[in-house]
């Protein structure tokens, strides 16, 4: 589906959102689009990246936005495609993306409001801006939620508690690839268009840079606290499980040392006391004797700890 909206007198923007065969020969006849960009512009698997057609005149920007999901542990990013060419802006999404129509409208909105005539490239900017501040609120969410599970894990660790830490890992995994691609187009982009960008539009996407590192910086910080505070409590498990173990060796130990001494006396062989009445006492003696001689010599060498 196509859909448009003027910027300006001489620009147009193009909202594409998973375009059938026909929209497509349309953008290329129409809006100046080369098909080998087209088709980075609608892979929903692109990375995120900088691509330029010089003897088009087309710039395409794949870039990751963070999108919206319920399930705090399992943030999800997509990319979309935002193509400057000579005339007009196109931006493409599809069902996961179609939200940054929304935000696309609303900054064009601030600017015509704002400025008399509203370029491309700076709506481009205000766009950008604004997609990678969202990415602040999620990363403050899932700080929130491994601290929340911090605290619980202060009383008392357990399994479930791991496997939390784990889906905060993946997501975070997703989102530090899609801030650090973004990071790395921003750069690029600031490398490429430097010279036909005015000293605002420069400080605008210097803006954009400053935020997207901040955010990826807050992603990796969070990221390794997560790690080496599932790391540490995978460690205290560990732990336990030894703890419990060598309990249990120890007490198989002592167990084992009246049935050594019963199947003793068990035995055919014609031992001393044996035929006696109270030969069971003194067999449970010998016993007892014995489990006190192995829980001294245990102690001794600190196999209790």
């Amino acid at each position: 589906m196509l859909s448009t909206e003027r910027i300006n007198a001489h620009s147009w923007w193009i909202s594409v959102f998973e375009p059938l065969p026909h929209e497509r020969q349309d953008l290329i006849q129409k809006y100046e689009v080369t098909k080998e960009l087209l088709d980075y512009a609608i892979d929903p698997y692109e990375k995120a990246r900088v691509e330029v057609d010089p003897d088009a005149g087309v710039t395409l920007l794949i870039f990751d936005v963070y999108v919206p999901t319920h399930e705090v542990t399992a943030p999800q990013t997509a990319p979309i495609g935002i193509m400057l060419t000579n005339n007009n802006l196109i931006t493409f999404t599809n069902a996961k993306t179609n939200f940054v129509n929304g935000t696309i409208a609303n900054q064009l909105k601030r600017l015509q409001n704002r400025d008399t005539v509203v370029e491309k490239l700076n709506l481009v900017l205000a766009v950008l801006y604004r997609l990678s501040t969202d990415y602040f609120g999620p990363l403050r969410r899932v700080d929130q939620k491994r601290q929340q599970i911090q605290r619980s894990l202060q009383g008392r660790t357990g399994r479930k508690a791991i496997t939390e830490f784990m889906e905060i890992e993946t997501g975070l995994v997703y989102m530090l690839t899609s801030l650090k691609g973004n990071v790395s187009l921003l750069e690029e982009f600031e490398r490429r268009m430097n010279p036909i960008m005015s000293t605002r539009q420069r400080n605008d996407l210097d803006d954009v840079i400053v935020e997207a590192q901040q955010g990826l910086e807050m992603a990796q910080m969070t990221s390794d606290v997560s790690a080496r505070v599932s790391n540490a409590y995978s460690k205290v498990l560990d732990s336990d499980l030894n703890q419990t173990m060598k309990f249990l060796t120890i007490y198989s130990i002592l167990l084992s040392i009246p049935t050594i001494v019963a199947g003793f006396y068990g035995e055919n062989v014609a031992l001393p006391l044996a035929n006696k009445s109270y030969s069971w006492i003194i067999t449970i003696v010998i016993a007892i004797l014995l489990m006190i001689l192995c829980a001294v010599f245990l102690i001794r060498k600190d196999w209790w700890k």
